[in-house]
């Protein structure tokens, strides 16, 4: 169990963190996000394989949203594991709706069934390819406050 000592300076609340506990935040967020990363990776074809091929043209801003998305989820569930602490509704929507938002900015907008399936692939490619980035962006956005909030409880 994780022991925080919480200080109150010039009206911020500053959480002190053990060095023991920070490593092992540090070192299972590395791992988590590694996994992450690499079954992310492969799935949207990021990674090249021989089983799976893109069908839309990857960009650098595909690998910058993975790579961000990965860190930002690592270092979310390492916090959640070593504090075991309880935090609001809205910082958990905020990590669900930011792991979608991440998905869906690095993820290959013909390659995603349930898009397809709910737009088909005209609707797809009118309605969500042309607005990536803005959607990664807010997922990334909305990840990174979902951490920002829970290593702050």
């Amino acid at each position: 169990m994780i022991k925080a000592e919480k200080e109150l300076n010039k009206g911020a609340v500053q959480v002190k963190v053990h060095r023991k506990d920070l490593i092992r935040i540090v070192i299972l967020a590395l791992v988590i996000g590694a996994i992450f990363f690499s079954v992310f990776g492969i799935i949207t074809a990021l990674i090249p394989t021989e089983w799976y091929r893109r069908m839309a043209p990857a960009n650098a801003l595909d690998y910058a949203f993975l790579i961000v998305t990965s860190a930002l989820i690592g270092a979310y569930i390492s916090i959640s594991i070593v504090r075991k602490t309880r935090v609001a509704a809205s910082c958990t929507a905020s990590a669900y709706g930011g792991g979608a938002g991440g998905f869906l900015g690095f993820g290959c907008t013909l390659c995603n069934k349930l898009l397809l399936l709910l737009l088909g692939a005209a609707g797809a490619m009118a309605y969500i390819e042309p607005y990536r980035r803005f959607i990664g962006s807010a997922g990334v956005a909305m990840m990174g406050y979902a951490v920002y909030k829970k290593a702050g409880s």
